[in-house]
């Protein structure tokens, strides 16, 4: 990204070549935080269009990198808002490769490192079965219930090992609210 508020106050700076290089570095734990529009049960995003690619009723940004740090990265994070239209059985598109169709496919389609280890929403926190691949709930927000996210997710969501999180302190919320995101941009 080209925005200088992501480059506020970084040690490094550099162009795309260096950056990608980076995330792909085999002696290196990169961690890749991308965001999407829609997401299915295995961790494959679209961030490109809703509806056919040729006649979209919307069309988004695209991948802007995220396809490259979603296959160079050693693990990949995904922040987006909970809702029954954006965690669907299928992607409109298929921006960003998570798991594929799960188990051992991703490395299959030469897709040799990475893949989504959580997806962070606005209701919990999913994680990924080690050999099936597919994308359960981990922990739940103080306030929700796990029925309450599972009524929100297109598809089944595997939630009998969810557990309900620590609610953030007085200090983290703090840091969260003046020193990592003090305009809002995400937390709103």
């Amino acid at each position: 990204m080209g925005d200088p508020r992501v480059m506020s106050g970084t040690c490094l700076n550099s162009g795309l070549i260096d950056a990608f290089s980076i995330v792909g570095h085999r002696r290196l734990r990169t961690v890749a935080f991308l965001g999407a529009a829609q997401i299915d049960r295995f961790g494959n995003i679209n961030s490109t269009c809703i509806g056919s690619y040729e006649k979209p009723q919307i069309r988004f940004s695209g991948s802007g990198g995220a396809c490259d740090a979603g296959c160079l990265a050693a693990e990949v994070i995904i922040f987006m808002q909970h809702e029954k239209r954006r965690f669907v059985e299928a992607p409109d598109y298929l921006t960003s490769p998570g798991w594929l169709n799960g188990g051992d496919s991703r490395r299959q389609a030469g897709l040799a490192r990475g893949g989504p280890v959580a997806v962070v929403s606005n209701l919990g926190i999913m994680k990924f079965h080690a050999t099936t691949r597919e994308m359960f709930l981990s922990e739940y927000y103080p306030g929700t219930t796990p029925q309450c996210i599972a009524d929100h997710t297109g598809f089944c969501l595997d939630r009998c090992g969810a557990v309900e999180s620590v609610a953030p302190t007085a200090e983290e919320l703090r840091i969260l609210r003046e020193e990592i995101d003090p305009q809002r941009l995400i937390l709103k």
